[in-house]
Parts: C-alpha cells; sequence; structure tokens
C-alpha cells in the first residue's frame, strides 16, 4: 500500500508540473478559501507539500498512506467551516 501511495504521489508530482505552476505560493498565507479555488492539480501540489512540510518538522521521513487520507479529510473539514484561515493554521488545529 505504501508503495502504491508513493506511485501516486510521483504521478500526481509530474501532473502537476505539467500544469506549469508558474505563480509563486506563499505557504504560510495561503487561506483554505484560495486553497479550494485551486485547480485539482494544484490543490494535489499544495497538499502534497503541507504534507512534506508537517513531516520534515517532525522530522519522520515516513508516511502512512491512510493516516495521511485521514488527516487530510478532517483539515479539508476545518476548512469548509473556516475558509478564512489559513491553511497552516488549520494543519496546525487539527494537532498536525
Amino acid at each position: 500500500m505504501k508503495r502504491l501511495f508513493s506511485i501516486a504521489l510521483a504521478v500526481a508530482g509530474i501532473a502537476m508540473a505539467g500544469q506549469g505552476l508558474a505563480k509563486e505560493i506563499d505557504m504560510s498565507k495561503i487561506t483554505c478559501k484560495e486553497v479550494s479555488e485551486m485547480p485539482a492539480a494544484r490543490t494535489l501540489g499544495v497538499a502534497m507539500w503541507m504534507s512534506g512540510y508537517a513531516h520534515g518538522k517532525a522530522n519522520n521521513p515516513m508516511v502512512d498512506s491512510e493516516k495521511a487520507h485521514a488527516n487530510a479529510e478532517k483539515i479539508v473539514a476545518h476548512c469548509k467551516s473556516n475558509p478564512s484561515t489559513t491553511l497552516t493554521d488549520a494543519v496546525q488545529a487539527m494537532g498536525h
């Protein structure tokens, strides 16, 4: 399962790169509303970056795909209720 998740992330990264992400994003300031308005490929890129950022801060190179999916669902629910909050604040509010 973890290998499949790694492959999916790699494919998503390639797809995202193909979208031509020319715009720089300040990840400390991006709001939940701004993320929700992005195209799917860009949203996936943001999610991948946030996951890597959270794991890096925790000094944890391992990714549990099931836990990551459950955490993402919690963050999405939090963001729907709090669209003006920053994505980093949403991640912190969920305890990640």
